[in-house]
């Protein structure tokens, strides 16, 4: 599809939204709103269907002409729903120009007639629903891009219970899996590079907080909300969405990246009624929610990420707990592993010479603290 086509098509599904959440209100002002946004929607629509089609729609081109030279491009098929469109259009004029306000009755069946025209159109001209067309193209490759396309599918095959938790998921391994506190679920939590990592607030970071408020796996994930906030509003991501979907999603977890996913199936969030328009809307905001993160890497600059090793001259060294010789042990190597993974080093608190930051957690080793340089070495 030619992505100025595509553009169209996002624009009109947007305006589509904006009029649909206008046409919710009881102000006339609103309906007004509503009713010429979503005659925008449908032009939006129709110059996209016109540019796919080669019809010539020009700027200029009145409305109902907008049918007769798309038609002469598809015949023998026509678009549907001429007549009911063509009305919405008699309602814009007269409540822009003549400032004669709609009825609510008279749009809310319009609302479904527009929508049903864009499924109708788009699976016609491109064999899927509109509800799917997005940018997830776009994303970077990864395990979300592909969770993503795995709830368009879904979507367009009516799997809306597996849509939305496709979605969750998508979420969860961008946003919650720094919030796993499974790790702190013993007696010995980490230290080092993985406590860095997390984002569990540290009051959770115990075993007694933990068996008292974990009742099920997705429990695990505990939020620090004002940090995740913050994420947001750094990023550019409209924080209201993000929790819209949050809601409208079911929990979900898993302990490991290679491991299975845990789904929460909550039976209010698998409604059967308004689920389609719901996993709609889940689907285009995480879309959304996605690329603007995307768009914030790629504005980042940091050096490439690559893994760093030291070797030891013996086994079984100390490891202390600050660069100074004078601080406590906090373990001995392992017998037999000479080879860690460090980060950086420094010079030492007492001026004692170099020590080098290791952070191992292979061989079913963790070793995390700093070693001096006297043991450093083949």
């Amino acid at each position: 599809m030619n992505p100025t086509t595509l553009h169209k098509l996002l624009l009109a599904r947007s305006l589509y939204h904006l009029a649909k959440e206008n046409l919710d209100s009881a102000s006339g002002i609103r309906l007004s709103i509503g009713c010429n946004l979503l005659q925008d929607s449908v032009e939006s629509f129709l110059l996209a269907i016109s540019e796919h089609v080669n019809a010539g729609v020009g700027q200029r081109s009145d409305f109902d002409k907008y049918f007769e030279l798309i038609n002469s491009k598809i015949a023998p098929s026509e678009l549907p729903f001429r007549s009911r469109l063509l009305a919405l259009n008699k309602l814009r004029v007269n409540s822009k120009h003549y400032g004669l306000q709609p009825s609510k009755s008279e749009l809310a069946p319009l609302l479904t007639t527009v929508s049903e025209f864009f499924d109708e159109v788009t699976k016609s001209n491109f064999g899927k629903a509109f509800a799917t067309l997005s940018l997830v193209d776009s994303l970077q490759d990864g395990e979300a891009k592909e969770l993503l396309r795995e709830a368009e599918l879904a979507f367009d095959s009516r799997g809306f219970e597996k849509c939305l938790t496709l979605c969750r998921q998508s979420l969860y391994v961008t946003f919650e899996w720094p919030y796993d506190a499974q790790m702190f679920n013993t007696n010995n939590p980490p230290g080092g590079l993985a406590a860095m990592a997390s984002q569990v607030p540290y009051f959770a970071r115990n075993r007694t907080y933990i068996d008292k408020n974990v009742e099920t796996p997705t429990d695990f994930v505990m939020y620090d909300h004002n940090n995740l906030d913050m994420q947001l509003l750094k990023r550019g991501i409209d924080s209201v969405a993000y929790w819209n979907v949050w809601r409208l999603t079911p929990e979900v977890y898993r302990s490991d990246p290679e491991g299975p996913w845990i789904v929460k199936n909550d039976f209010r969030k698998f409604e059967a009624e308004g689920i389609n328009d719901r996993a709609e809307y889940v689907l285009l905001t995480t879309t959304e929610i996605l690329l603007t993160v995307d768009r914030d890497r790629s504005q980042t600059r940091s050096p490439d990420y690559r893994r760093y090793f030291l070797e030891l001259k013996r086994d079984e060294v100390p490891v202390y707990s600050k660069a100074s010789k004078s601080s406590a042990v906090k373990q001995t190597t392992p017998p037999g592993i000479r080879k860690l993974y460090c980060d950086y080093n420094i010079v030492g608190l007492d001026e004692a010479g170099v020590f080098w930051h290791v952070a191992h957690w292979e061989d079913d080793a963790r070793v995390d603290g700093f070693v001096h340089e006297d043991e450093v070495g083949p």
